[in-house]
């Protein structure tokens, strides 16, 4: 028989035209189903829906006055166990229920709950199905699979259900179709399963908020494997996929991997223009600035100028979550850079990893000069020129040589080049430079101080016209999702 005279044969038996077995004519339309045409029904929806192949431990339906859709989801899902929660007023259902689904090669009697609930009470629910869950375990270990099968019961059942399924992280069933209201159900035959994830994976505010707090922590790895998972679970990736690259992004700018960067700025572009709907007007400019100024890092080589303003920046980032020593490092390397590079742009061919001390006047005058200073300063007494030049010799020399960034910067006085050197000295008696000490946050903010003001001094006679306390503040991270 075809499928269009099993319908005619089954409204004419829920009529009363027709008989096919004992009981009323909705029990015996509801018999006839079960006989005739679940079968050839089951067949074709697990035909086109492979999801429903995979093993299921544990199904969770919620029944009415009609066994049917608890009956249908089982033979499409095909559970080892089925748990049926139904309104007290809808008892008679269970009936049916059990009859088909135990015995037969189905289920073992001690595989098949049903538990009564009253429609109104959403705890109930709840508590039915923690309990279950919390009373099985599988037989080799592994996390339970459950699904919560919503479609019959009461609305407020449905509702209940679809919030265990949230707190319980298990998976979803609703079967959709045409509704007839002759058979007050789906349409036999045109039943259509929607397996959704959990509530919580499928829109992911709850994992999105939870990966946003490890990125904020700056734990960037972490954030970008959470991100990672969300955009394969969630239905509306594109806010996932912008964190997720941002955060392999600011991983990359963290460690100082330059070789990694064009990379991670052209897939930060390509998320952030997929996402641009989703962003505030502030988040986009703040990624837009961010990405201007790193394409200066991936130059060969570096802008020595972006160096010092990224260490400034990258040493704000380490202090604000609380890393006070690599703060301190960042906040001594930008003082050292600073110094440094100064000296190499006023004495073009002058480099302090291998200074030639001709190029900055005559070397008598400047070894002269340069052993007074050590002397007004306490200074080690040396009777040589430095062979490469740390952070104090640098400010040494500067002072010695009358020049206009020692002037500027307030370091032409013996107490100020002292002053730097107890600076120094925190960094130097650090657990990551060459003490046994740990950094407090009183220090590294003396550091940063220090090293705000250099970096302003040396952007007034090196950089552009930009503000570069401004600048610093716009490359700031980000500290949200949108």
């Amino acid at each position: 028989m075809g499928a269009i005279q099993h319908d005619v044969k089954l409204r004419r038996i829920l009529r009363g035209e027709d008989r096919w077995d004992v009981g009323s004519p909705s029990d015996q339309a509801t018999s006839y189903f079960l006989r005739e045409m679940l079968d050839e029904v089951v067949t074709r929806i697990r035909r086109e829906n492979p999801a429903l192949t995979r093993p299921v431990d544990l199904l969770i339906s919620m029944s009415g006055f009609s066994p049917l859709t608890t009956i249908l989801a089982y033979e499409l899902i095909r559970p080892t166990r089925l748990l049926v929660i139904y309104s007290v007023q809808a008892d008679a259902s269970i009936d049916f229920i059990g009859k088909h689904v135990v015995g037969g090669g189905r289920l073992r009697y001690q595989d098949f709950m049903h538990r009564p609930v009253q429609p109104t009470d959403p705890q109930g629910v709840y508590r039915e199905v923690k309990d279950v869950l919390a009373r099985y375990d599988t037989p080799d270990g592994r996390k339970l699979s459950a699904i919560i099968d919503i479609t019959g019961g009461k609305k407020v059942m449905s509702a209940a259900a679809a919030l265990a399924a949230w707190q319980l992280n298990l998976d979803l069933c609703y079967i959709d179709g045409e509704y007839d209201p002759e058979f007050r159900r789906v349409v036999p035959g045109d039943e259509r399963p929607l397996l959704l994830a959990n509530p919580t994976a499928l829109f992911g505010e709850q994992e999105m908020a939870a990966a946003l707090e490890t990125f904020r922590s700056g734990a960037f790895d972490s954030a970008h494997a959470q991100y990672h998972d969300l955009c394969e679970q969630i239905a509306e990736p594109t806010r996932a996929r912008f964190m997720r690259s941002v955060s392999a992004l600011y991983r990359a700018w963290c460690d100082l991997d330059l070789s990694r960067l064009q990379e991670c700025i052209k897939a930060v572009d390509v998320a952030q223009q997929a996402a641009e709907r989703e962003l505030t007007h502030q988040t986009s400019k703040t990624i837009a600035d961010q990405l201007d100024f790193l394409r200066e890092l991936t130059t060969e080589p570096p802008n020595p100028a972006a160096l010092l303003v990224c260490f400034f920046v990258l040493g704000k980032h380490y202090r604000k979550i609380g890393r006070q020593d690599f703060a301190a490092l960042l906040f001594y390397r930008t003082i050292e850079g600073c110094l440094a590079r100064h000296l190499e742009l006023t004495s073009p061919g002058f480099a302090c990893k291998n200074p030639d001390y001709s190029l900055l006047g005559s070397l008598d005058t400047v070894a002269s000069s340069y052993q007074r200073a050590l002397q007004a300063t306490g200074g080690r007494p040396s009777s040589e020129l430095p062979s490469s030049i740390s952070l104090i010799q640098s400010a040494t020399l500067l002072y010695s040589l009358g020049d206009r960034f020692a002037a500027k910067a307030k370091l032409n006085t013996p107490s100020a080049i002292a002053n730097l050197r107890d600076l120094a000295d925190i960094r130097n008696n650090s657990v990551l430079a060459h003490g046994y000490r740990t950094i407090t946050p009183e220090q590294s903010e003396r550091l940063r101080g220090r090293a705000e003001h250099l970096l302003s001094i040396f952007w007034q006679l090196h950089g552009t016209d930009t503000d570069v306390r401004a600048l610093c503040g716009r490359l700031q991270f980000i500290s949200n999702d949108r």
